[in-house]
């Protein structure tokens, strides 16, 4: 049964979108809710949206585009974000920022530990200090919103250490798995004039209207925002199904969800902190059938050891060498296999011993307030 997400005046809400559109798809009835009653509004747009080159093509009648193409086509974008805030009625209390990370690159930038973008991040929340952030899903199936995710975990981690208590997180679908997702929910119910607005609003993105009709499908009764899954769950929608540290390794069990599926091909995507080395990132290309796999420093991309992967149908185990990475805080890890653009799932986080992990558990309680009254 889900409950109703309460919102007050005094609230200070920092959303995160990583396209523009986001903000408008997942949440036009919040910022209409919030800035209906005064509540302070910051969303922060991590990419430009200008790597979207066949509404692009289509709309400016070109087949070649340019670095100087994109630019103009990121930038019309961001004028579309300002005219859906001003239908939403918020272009006036709303603070908008534009990151201009790589669209369609957030996965590199977590997979090579990128400083600069994590303390970005870092920084925006600690000066916001929100009383709720909205991030896209780990479960969501656009590699730019899940990846988001976790780079959003590694920085309420660090906040943590330099002091800052934190509050409640909720994350939204825009693109969802096929596999059902039994989510803890909290929901916004819009009225009919809400409604609207947020149809018109979405319409302001003129740029993305050759999906009109899957576009305006967001404009729904209720808006659904979810508290994150805890590692401990049961993750049935995805296709890492367990993980744990079983003699110095790290053991990942996996169940392909559709029958037509191979692993061949697949990318595994592993992402760990550590006490000792840091941030550690590897990746493997994932083989048809049991055999050693090559681990790639995601970084370098040289290989830093073997894999051993036991593959019986749809189902494998893989264990990855991680004596030099313990202990370990936090273990993220995304299977890769797209049969188009979009990912069959995001990234699922995996159990660590608890003694060695950071007091902020995983992000159902995050805000970035100073444990003290001091900022330092």
């Amino acid at each position: 049964m889900p409950h109703t997400l309460r919102l007050h005046p005094s609230d200070r809400l920092l959303y995160f979108a990583p396209h523009p559109d986001d903000e408008t798809l997942a949440g036009g009835g919040l910022i209409q809710k919030a800035a209906a009653m005064g509540a302070q509004i910051c969303v922060v747009f991590l990419t430009n949206g200008d790597r979207n080159p066949w509404p692009q093509r289509v709309m400016e009648r070109k087949i070649f585009l340019d670095a100087r193409a994109r630019r103009r086509w990121g930038m019309r974008r961001q004028t579309e974000v300002r005219a859906a805030l001003d239908t939403l009625g918020a272009a006036g209390s709303a603070e908008v920022h534009f990151i201009g990370w790589p669209d369609q690159g957030v996965t590199k930038l977590l997979m090579t530990a990128d400083e600069v973008a994590l303390n970005e991040i870092v920084n925006f929340t600690r000066a916001w200090k929100p009383t709720q952030i909205f991030t896209p899903a780990a479960e969501d199936t656009h590699p730019d919103h899940s990846s988001f995710f976790v780079l959003l975990q590694l920085a309420l981690d660090r906040l943590h250490a330099l002091g800052y208590e934190t509050r409640p997180t909720l994350s939204y679908l825009v693109h969802y798995p096929k596999a059902p997702i039994h989510r803890e929910l909290r929901s916004l119910r819009l009225n009919a004039q809400e409604k609207a607005l947020k149809a018109e609003a979405i319409q302001m993105h003129e740029t993305q209207m050759l999906s009109r009709k899957r576009f305006l499908a967001h404009a729904r009764d209720t808006e659904d925002f979810h508290l994150a899954f805890a590692p401990e769950a049961k993750h049935s929608h995805h296709p890492v199904v367990s993980g744990d540290i079983v003699r110095g390794a790290l053991q990942l069990r996996l169940k392909l969800l559709k029958p037509a599926l191979t692993f061949k091909g697949a990318k595994l995507h592993v992402v760990l902190e550590t006490l000792l080395e840091g941030s550690v990132r590897w990746t493997l290309t994932m083989p048809g059938n049991s055999a050693k796999a090559r681990i790639h420093d995601a970084r370098t991309g040289k290989v830093v050891r073997w894999a051993t992967v036991r593959v019986t149908g749809r189902n494998a185990v893989i264990s990855l060498p991680a004596t030099n990475a313990v202990p370990l805080t936090r273990i993220f890890v995304k299977l890769e296999k797209r049969p188009l653009f979009f990912d069959i799932a995001g990234w699922r986080e995996i159990a660590v011993d608890e003694a060695r992990r950071p007091r902020l558990h995983f992000h159902r309680n995050t805000s970035a307030h100073p444990r003290t009254a001091g900022e330092g």
